[in-house]
């Protein structure tokens, strides 16, 4: 009866303990489930929250940025982001160099949801800020602190400061894209007489196929990647003009000095209509 009594006791302490032990798992389910729960909702909360240092800014605005930061611009589907400093090899301002050097900065622009990510470059020993175009936006920046000898620039002190503006719509003309063996240069036409004449080209209906113009010194946004563009006034198609007036479009990048001092016009023999825009 004793020994009855004690395997009954054994089977209450038994039971007892399994319900215990479920009671246990079901308390370290819950804490799991909670704990899991509780990490998903603060990667989705690190995903929505804004990035540390972020700015809005205006066409127009001065602005600096430190590596890592981003602006996008007010009212513009425009954004930038300076990723990294690739190269300094600026010459310090206490040394004399046989070069100016040039500083690197690898940035992300994103347009319209697509981003691209080129390099801004910025020479040494120049107070002038640089210029860079991406479609009709005008990037002007400058790079800071200048190196001096002996002092090693950290990362973190690196500051791209940048003003973007944005080119006004072309209206009054017609934009026309020529080819050029395989390269490409574009004119905004906005003489009436040559747009005509353009057009004849295009019908077929003249040989006047050359496109004759004064060349200008200076980036536009629809003349991209050339730092010259061709007057949009003083612009004829002809039949025929004096080889000096000839060249590809490289050519005139390459020694633009000369173009613009001792050519002054470009007149490509072989040059093709690749498209018209009419912004009349």
């Amino acid at each position: 009866m004793q020994r009855l009594m004690c395997w009954g006791d054994g089977v209450k302490r038994m039971m007892n303990a399994a319900t215990s032990l479920g009671k246990l798992r079901a308390c370290l389910s819950v804490s799991l489930m909670c704990s899991v729960l509780l990490v998903t909702a603060l990667i989705a909360t690190a995903g929505c929250a804004p990035e540390v240092g972020a700015k809005t800014v205006s066409l127009g605005e001065s602005f600096s940025l430190a590596i890592g930061q981003s602006a996008s611009i007010d009212r513009e589907d425009l954004a930038i982001k300076f990723i990294d400093v690739v190269a300094d090899s600026r010459c310090p301002s206490d040394v004399v160099c046989i070069w100016q050097g040039e500083v690197a900065c690898l940035v992300e622009i994103t347009y319209s949801g697509t981003g691209q990510q080129i390099v801004l470059t910025y020479p040494g020993l120049t107070p002038e800020p640089s210029e860079a175009l991406f479609g009709s936006y005008l990037f002007t920046f400058s790079v800071e602190p200048y190196p001096e000898e002996g002092k090693e620039i950290g990362k973190s002190e690196y500051r791209l400061n940048l003003m973007i503006t944005k080119s006004p719509p072309l209206s009054g003309g017609i934009l026309v894209t020529f080819d050029v063996a395989g390269e490409q240069y574009s004119i905004f036409v906005t003489n009436n007489e040559t747009i005509e004449a353009v057009f004849a080209v295009q019908r077929g209906e003249s040989q006047a196929t050359i496109p004759n113009g004064l060349i200008v010194e200076g980036a536009v946004f629809y003349n991209q990647p050339w730092s010259w563009h061709i007057d949009s006034e003083d612009i004829h198609m002809a039949e025929m003009t004096i080889e000096l007036y000839d060249g590809l479009p490289s050519f005139v990048e390459s020694e633009l000095e000369y173009w613009l001092e001792i050519v002054h016009r470009y007149a490509p023999w072989s040059a093709t209509i690749k498209s018209i825009e009419d912004f009349r």
